[in-house]
């Protein structure tokens, strides 16, 4: 649909990345998964695709204003040279100024819900300005961006049950966890040209031995899951469904080579599958407790 639309529109949906949908999803199937874990069936419905709808949009403004303030990085990146930004495509400032305005909306779309509901999404916004700036300082955005992407996961822990708890900071952990490793992956792809850039990132800083960080992370995830399935109360149904998210999460360290940059960008864009099959686990080990 993007690439149908008038060549004067486009750099506007790329910028907002509705091209790339992957980023969509692994930020808004932590929510899901939040659902899973505590919503009955009547609150996750609304709620749901209301978290589909400010997923998409705050998703969508982050990237756009992480392509401002990284044009002059991205310019110098073979994978990220045409974003419309760096390319020139698109002037900075209207850039920004859509950038500003979808952020706004974003959150107000959870006014559906609540007015609680639109502060909790409001207070996502901060961290997501922050990150494109973490890179400059720091080998570990990765954790920053992982604090962020899965911010739909305390927000509907802390409208259905007022805060996070020990399930929800131990959910929350592992999902963590799993957005480290996804992210460094991602970074693995573009690692010797920020070398060139000046970027920082825990590929760039580890190298080869990237791997050997996604694959510690993808293991704490697990653990930190099979903790969630004890405290939550899970049903057996759920070991089986995390024997297959282990499986995925293995299968990516073997698959991600950080030297092959194909490679890396396969293993990355199996997230949300890696994402949805948790919420199968969730959902399955709640069978017989949903009412």
């Amino acid at each position: 649909m993007v690439g149908r639309a008038p060549a004067g529109v486009r750099p506007y949906l790329e910028l907002l990345r509705l091209d790339r949908p992957v980023g969509a999803w692994l930020l808004v199937v932590p929510g899901w998964i939040a659902l899973g874990a505590i919503a009955g069936p009547r609150d996750g419905g609304l709620l749901g695709l209301l978290l589909l709808v400010y997923g998409v949009l705050s998703r969508g403004a982050a990237c756009g204003l992480n392509d401002v303030l990284d044009a002059r990085f991205d310019a110098q990146v073979p994978r990220t040279a045409g974003r419309p930004v760096a390319s020139g495509r698109l002037a900075a400032g209207r850039a920004l100024v859509l950038c500003v305005v979808v952020g706004a909306v974003a959150p107000l779309v959870m006014g559906f819900w609540s007015v609680e509901a639109v502060v909790w999404a409001a207070a996502g916004a901060p961290l997501a300005a922050v990150y494109p700036y973490m890179k400059r300082v720091t080998h570990w955005p990765h954790v920053w961006l992982g604090i962020t992407i899965n911010w739909t996961l305390p927000l509907v822990y802390g409208l259905l049950t007022g805060g996070l708890g020990l399930g929800g900071g131990v959910l929350y952990g592992a999902l963590i966890c799993w957005a480290v490793g996804t992210d460094v992956i991602y970074a693995c792809q573009d690692r010797e040209a920020d070398v060139r850039a000046g970027v920082r990132s825990a590929a760039v800083l580890l190298g080869r031995r990237s791997r050997v960080l996604v694959g510690g992370v993808y293991a704490g995830c697990v653990v930190l899951l099979a903790w969630f399935g004890v405290v939550a109360g899970l049903g057996p149904l759920y070991w089986p469904g995390l024997c297959v998210v282990a499986g995925q999460l293995g299968w990516q360290v073997w698959r991600a080579d950080p030297a092959d940059v194909g490679a890396c960008g396969r293993a990355f864009g199996t997230n949300p599958l890696c994402g949805l099959l948790i919420l199968v686990a969730v959902l399955a080990g709640r069978i017989g407790t949903l009412g």
